[in-house]
């Protein structure tokens, strides 16, 4: 990759390097390659990349003063010679249609405004280089040769997010003109005005632990269970206000909603897609020949079937799920499809939507002892889930029950509303040593002050959580029961 990054730059740095270090790029090049490596790894560069993007910006800013502070810069320079040939024109030696040619403009003081509007363009936009700085020869050496590196490992970080999304680019079933309403009434809440303001009044509503029953049960269960669900989130919105619990209940409804308008052969596809447990934990694609899906389905060997369940997959990938109620909103697909031929041989490959995976990881598999999940803080709740997920990911690939976990990666479960290190930092310990006192996925861990990193320890699965994973306890460290907060 950094052979190829530098083949397509070179044009661009090569030239213009040699012509103000008077050295060679190649050596320069090389002596950055440690560096370029470290932007590879994807959870080292956002740290990286931010680091450089401010040093970047106060670089713009001093050398800007620097060339307006110093009277013998070019800029200095140019201005000083622009108002000797005005005082010209002033004193007519030369005429301002001469002027005007030459310095584009019709006055000395308009001459100097786009000068100074040139830099500060330059300085305010995000994507401006150092090396494109128009008085860049006023400078030495040292901060020449350091704007090109730092032009090079911005380059190349745009680059490796380029390459990135190329390799992961999926070809999606669009969504079609189609798309099937959600609400199954002519009104928008299940609930009466009379139902809302009894809801104080309501007991509390048992919910279904697993993803099937949410799909599996009849009409008349469905109408029952939106009823519930929405008096809950009523009650959440009401006297709690937890946001994460709200879009959970959100989501739950906006499923079954979804389920009442599909047919038979869409809910099996839905149900054959979420039991793949161990590639929803692995984040990869479930891919399996339509011939395959149809015998796994328990479908006749037969042209009509196999026309049936790709139609069935393009229009699940079509599907929004989508449900609002007092001001909150879910918004989802069922499944990220593409659907082609290898050899002769028609293949579907699919992910679950992401709404629909969060529900089967929440839902189907991480269910926690409520008490001790329901005390613990927002932050130390969302880390549960989602190092839950990299916990059953180390069982799958067979590996040690250890990781370490960059600060930047975490953004991926917290939301930050901070830029600062300290805080984000200080979050997560609080976070992590909360789980670990409840006994809850971590059992130990450490930050790593060098490496703006955390090391984390997992507790070990139990017997049960492995069989779910279809993994031999046999093959693999386990706990006893007893040991977790986890329910099974």
């Amino acid at each position: 990759m950094i052979e190829l990054f530098k083949s397509n730059i070179e044009k661009k740095f090569n030239i213009k390097f040699k012509k103000l270090t008077k050295k060679n790029f190649d050596h320069f090049f090389k002596s950055l390659i440690s560096e370029l490596e470290n932007i590879k790894d994807i959870e080292k560069r956002e740290l990286i990349v931010k680091n450089i993007c401010s040093n970047v910006k106060r670089t713009k800013a001093r050398w800007i003063k620097k060339i307006l502070n110093t009277k013998d810069s070019e800029f200095s320079k140019s201005i000083e010679f622009a108002e000797i040939q005005y005082k010209k024109v002033l004193n007519k030696e030369i005429s301002l249609k001469k002027f005007k040619s030459y310095f584009d403009c019709e006055n000395v003081d308009i001459y100097k405004e786009k000068s100074l509007h040139k830099l500060d363009t330059w300085k305010k936009d995000t994507n401006s280089l150092l090396t494109e700085f128009i008085y860049i020869d006023d400078l030495n050496k040292l901060a020449i040769t350091s704007a090109f590196k730092n032009d090079i490992l911005i380059e190349f970080s745009k680059f490796c997010e380029n390459q990135e999304a190329a390799l992961s680019n999926t070809t999606k079933i669009p969504s079609i003109l189609s798309q099937i309403p959600i609400d199954t009434t002519s009104r928008t809440y299940f609930l009466t005005d009379k139902q809302k303001k009894d809801l104080d009044t309501c007991t509390d509503i048992d919910e279904f632990s697993t993803i099937d029953r949410y799909i599996m049960i009849g009409e008349d269960e469905q109408n029952e269970l939106l009823l519930q669900l929405e008096q809950k989130t009523y009650l959440q919105i009401k006297h709690d206000g937890n946001s994460e619990k709200v879009l959970d209940l959100l989501t739950q409804i906006a499923l079954i909603k979804s389920v009442k308008y599909l047919n038979r052969l869409d809910v099996n596809i839905i149900s054959y897609y979420y039991t793949h447990f161990h590639k929803i934990v692995l984040g990869e694609p479930i891919i399996k020949s339509i011939y395959q899906i149809t015998l796994d389905l328990g479908l006749a060997n037969t042209i009509k079937n196999y026309d049936a369940i790709e139609s069935s997959i393009a229009k699940l990938g079509s599907i929004n799920l989508s449900y609002k109620i007092e001001g909150n909103s879910i918004n989802g697909i069922f499944l990220e499809s593409s659907i082609y031929e290898s050899n002769g041989v028609r293949m579907a490959k699919v992910y679950l939507g992401s709404i629909l995976k969060e529900l089967i990881l929440k839902k189907s598999t991480l269910e926690y002892d409520g008490d001790i999940f329901n005390s613990l803080g927002a932050d130390a709740q969302q880390l549960a889930i989602w190092l839950q997920k990299r916990r059953y990911k180390c069982a799958i690939t067979n590996a040690d029950y250890n990781e370490t976990i960059s600060l930047s990666k975490f953004s991926t479960a917290i939301y930050w509303n901070t830029k600062r290190i300290d805080r984000k930092r200080n979050r997560i310990i609080t976070a992590l040593n909360e789980l670990e006192n409840s006994n809850i996925v971590v059992s130990a861990s450490l930050y790593d002050k060098k490496n703006v990193s955390f090391e984390i320890k997992y507790i070990p699965l139990s017997s049960k959580e492995l069989l779910r994973l279809h993994i031999d306890p046999s093959n693999n460290n386990v706990i006893e029961q007893s040991n977790t907060n986890f329910i099974e």
